[in-house]
């Protein structure tokens, strides 16, 4: 990992850069390695990963937030950080464990549409009790053994080995289901992910259902219905979703300014902003960054 100092948004961007050209785009490690390279400093900030981080906990507990929801990981636990999300390290040295990080391209795009569309909101944390009798472990020590084979001999068959180690650990993590409950819905129509997917491209732009409509070439009716039989939102619930996501973020990570945070979420006006954000959660964009400080 290495810090790339605060884009427009004012959240600290991390981006994975290889250990060593011999590791390539997956690299497999340990908290204690992590902790050790990237020195104490560099988990004590809120960050925006610019890659995937996959955690499994050996041992020890410790709380780890990810947009606003703290999960509590205990050994056996498995925790999956997305690309794009913000997350925020609990106490890293009361843990040990594994850690993959991974480009979100180092899995192949069929694959890695198929993990995107089989729930319609994806998962972030696997309890121990939940991972009981799949093949995780196993996986894990796969992907451990592919990588340091890969690195001893990198040539393109080990790197292969290497990309599906990962990919067959990731689909098995996909296809859990959470105890005491049903499989998660799956999305009932391709047009469904293709909408999430414009939304998480074109949120702070685009606040209008018809503006997704007429880029996908369905028409706002059928959004609306897709959206709906897929989460029980409307389409435009979940743009507004989407938006009050990001901006929750800056208002609680990122020192900008409310009228600042307004115009790069795509308001034309802060208090068009403020009168909006305060419809959707009931609090001002600057109480509500006060209470997440303190928080």
């Amino acid at each position: 990992m290495v810090k790339m100092g605060h884009p427009a948004s004012g959240i600290r961007q991390v981006h994975y850069t290889p250990p060593s050209a011999a590791v390539g785009g997956i690299e497999v490690n340990t908290l204690r390695g992590i902790r050790d390279r990237g020195g104490p400093r560099e988990f004590l900030d809120p960050q925006r990963l610019g890659f995937d981080l996959l955690i499994r906990i050996d041992r020890g507990s410790a709380l780890h937030t990810v947009d606003f929801t703290g999960y509590q990981l205990a050994p056996g636990d498995v925790l999956w950080v997305r690309a794009g999300q913000v997350q925020r390290w609990g106490r890293i040295d009361d843990v040990e464990g594994r850690v993959v990080l991974f480009d979100s391209h180092a899995v192949d795009d069929r694959t890695r549409e198929l993990i995107t569309a089989h729930a319609v909101r994806p998962r972030s944390h696997w309890p121990a009790a939940e991972l009981a009798g799949s093949a995780v472990e196993q996986l894990l020590d796969l992907l451990r053994t592919s990588a340091e084979r890969s690195v001893a001999d990198p040539g393109p068959l080990r790197q292969a080995a290497l990309v599906h180690a990962l990919a067959l650990l990731l689909v098995e993590l996909t296809v859990v289901v959470p105890l005491g409950s049903a499989p998660p819905p799956r999305p009932t129509h391709e047009a469904y992910g293709w909408f999430r997917d414009h939304i998480e491209e074109h949120y702070d732009t685009w606040h209008h259902v018809a503006q997704y409509a007429d880029r996908l070439g369905y028409s706002t009716r059928t959004l609306n219905r897709l959206a709906r039989q897929n989460t029980g939102l409307s389409a435009k619930q979940l743009i507004d979703e989407r938006v009050v996501l990001e901006a929750k973020r800056r208002l609680s990570h990122a020192d900008g300014s409310v009228a600042e945070i307004a115009d790069q979420l795509g308001f034309d006006d802060p208090s068009n902003f403020s009168s909006w954000f305060r419809r959707h959660t009931g609090t001002t964009p600057a109480a509500f960054r006060v209470t997440s400080r303190r928080g």
